[in-house]
């Protein structure tokens, strides 16, 4: 296909001649210049036939404003004809190959045999007979002649066909090379499946890896909140036996000062002296005994710890 600078249609090559179609009016829009090309009369009557309409109107006659049922088709004016349009054809152009039209239809395997024409698009009522390797086409003696004269690889279809075996070899290779594509298919749809299992598989384990650590967080965070308690009521514990023993402490100050004011005010400097190392051997055995309290809970505390570790 052709396309403009704003990628607009232009031109396209048609599909069954190769030739270049060109519309009359390139400003007008796809739909409208393209309906006015010629129809595929060979496709129609395909198209028709498999539909199961046995009866078509002969082409030449309706080009004069009448109808008639056809019987036959012309390859080289690639158009179907009544039996007197078909006389009428034989007698001005005998060239042209004409065939029943029930025999245009496909065979049984579903293939036109008739689509691959034998007949050249520049010159319908010659053969090809020859196919150039330079420009790559299939020629007639004319094309030949007149276009592919100063070729220098230009050779006859019969002598490339008995030369060449690829042609007869093709089918085998095809062959091959579908098998080896199935072959090839059925590997990647096997790939295919075991990805897939593998991927549900690696996404089950990961459920279960995380509801495995979802159980051990669970446990380790009820076994924190246990250890917590537990430190928690070691600490109450220790924290209100040094309140008490503070507070009996301060008892014991309070006492001793009272004492002690009255042995100074009334009591002779040898009693009071007496009085005083005698408090201060009170306080040394109190602060000491407080002391190994402190430590004697220390040290189970931490037995304790050692222990649910």
């Amino acid at each position: 296909m052709g396309r403009n600078k704003n990628s607009e249609l232009t031109q396209f090559t048609c599909p069954v001649c190769r030739s270049v179609v060109k519309p009359r009016n390139p400003e007008a829009p796809v739909d409208e210049w393209s309906s006015a090309l010629q129809n595929n009369l060979i496709l129609a009557i395909m198209i028709s036939t498999t539909k199961g309409n046995k009866q078509q109107d002969c082409n030449v006659c309706e080009q004069h404003q009448q109808k008639s049922i056809t019987k036959f088709w012309c390859k080289g004016c690639e158009k179907t004809l009544c039996g007197k349009c078909n006389a009428m054809h034989n007698w001005l152009l005998s060239s042209h190959p004409v065939i029943a039209l029930e025999e245009l239809g496909p065979n049984i395997s579903g293939i036109d045999l008739h689509a691959v024409s034998e007949n050249c698009n520049e010159h319908p009522s010659n053969s090809m007979e020859a196919f150039c390797f330079i420009h790559e086409q299939l020629c007639c003696i004319q094309c030949v002649t007149t276009n592919h004269w100063n070729c220098e690889s230009v050779k006859s279809i019969e002598e490339i066909t008995n030369s060449n075996n690829v042609y007869d070899t093709l089918q085998d290779k095809l062959e091959c090379i579908k098998q080896a594509a199935i072959k090839l298919l059925n590997e990647k749809e096997e790939q295919k499946r075991d990805i897939k299992d593998k991927l549900e598989n690696t996404g089950n384990d990961a459920a279960r890896f995380l509801e495995q650590v979802k159980c051990k967080l669970d446990g380790l965070f009820e076994t924190f909140k246990k250890q917590l308690n537990v430190l928690r009521d070691e600490q109450n514990t220790n924290f209100n036996i040094r309140l008490r023993l503070l507070e009996q402490f301060v008892g014991s100050l309070d006492h001793w000062i009272t004492v002690n004011r009255v042995v100074k005010e009334f009591g002779t400097k040898t009693q009071h002296f007496i009085h005083v190392e005698t408090l201060k051997n009170q306080i040394k055995t109190s602060l000491i005994e407080k002391r190994k309290i402190s430590s004697m809970r220390l040290h189970l505390k931490s037995s304790s710890q050692r222990t649910r570790f």
